[in-house]
């Protein structure tokens, strides 16, 4: 279980802060933004390339990079999502994975389809209530979830949340109010974009660096924000952790007395299959996600 609970923790986080990222688009320009995953791509790549060009370390590495994304999210929509919303969601949607597309075929032809890894120090594990984790894996977790919990009081305690929590609710009257309403905007898709390369980012140093990085979130991250209810952040968190726990659980119980034998396990590659067998009985029961009351607001 300690194992199931440190893998939940890590992947979980960075699940999260992709699907939060999702969640507050949806909130202020009311479509589903499929680039999101994309923004983890480019995050994650973006380190390769300050580390080749600036080489300052992963850390400025890791700033430059997100910073880079998140003001190309806000590009992204000035050129383009703010003349396909002009026709309605759904071409926005449609128009956003047409975009995840291109990022990824241009990636492709500038790197090749060969994985990358970041040049980091080996770390050995360390045994932490029987799981064993590396201290790189700690700081994952630990960022992850700073980041989170800072969002979450910016968006209850601050001006800046309170617009962005006007806008998500009605944005006419919003605007009608005084609130720069196009200000918001940008401010959130940067802030979408920054979520999407700090996720990109923790994979990289948690894992390799590939083209199809983006493509293999879309689900859960499409997933923890519909479960969690579109709009509303804290549902996306919760759902996020929910479903990569119910995945690593399921991978670690032996079915063995169920079906006969004396041990079966399930195969890792069902392990995303599970999260969807509880996101459509959930649905089933509570068609608004987890957080359904506040699926409207940021």
């Amino acid at each position: 279980m300690a194992e199931v609970i440190a893998r939940t923790l890590i992947s979980g986080s960075e699940v999260a802060l992709i699907a939060v990222g999702m969640t507050i688009v949806f909130g202020v320009s009311r479509f589903a933004n499929v680039a999101q995953v994309e923004f983890a791509t480019l995050g994650a790549y973006g380190v390769l390339l300050a580390g080749s060009v600036v080489g300052g370390g992963i850390v400025l590495d890791s700033v430059l990079s997100i910073g880079v994304v998140g003001a190309l999210a806000v590009v992204f929509y000035r050129l383009l999502f703010v003349r396909l919303l002009k026709r309605d969601a759904a071409t926005a949607m449609i128009g956003s994975l047409a975009l995840s597309i291109v990022i990824g075929a241009v990636i492709l032809m500038l790197t090749g389809p060969d994985a990358k890894t970041l040049e980091l120090p080996l770390e050995r594990g360390r045994d932490i209530a029987g799981a064993l984790v590396t201290p790189r894996e700690i700081w994952i977790v630990v960022i992850g979830v700073a980041v989170l919990a800072a969002l979450l009081l910016v968006l209850r305690f601050t001006s800046l949340g309170r617009s962005i929590r006007a806008v998500s609710t009605n944005r006419d009257l919003a605007q009608a109010t005084g609130i720069d309403v196009r200000r918001v905007t940008d401010i959130v898709w940067c802030i979408s974009g920054c979520l999407g390369a700090l996720a990109g980012v923790l994979l990289a140093v948690d894992s390799q660096i590939s083209v199809e990085m983006g493509f293999s979130l879309l689900l859960p991250v499409f997933a923890a924000a519909l479960l969690g209810g579109f709009g509303s952040v804290a549902g996306a968190i919760a759902a996020a952790y929910l479903l990569v726990f119910i995945e690593n659980l399921a991978v670690h119980i032996d079915f063995g007395q169920l079906v006969g034998s004396t041990s079966a396990h399930l195969i890792p590659g069902y392990q995303p299959a599970v999260g969807f067998v509880i996101l459509i009985l959930i649905l089933l029961v509570r068609p608004q996600g987890i957080f359904g009351r506040t699926a409207r607001r940021a």
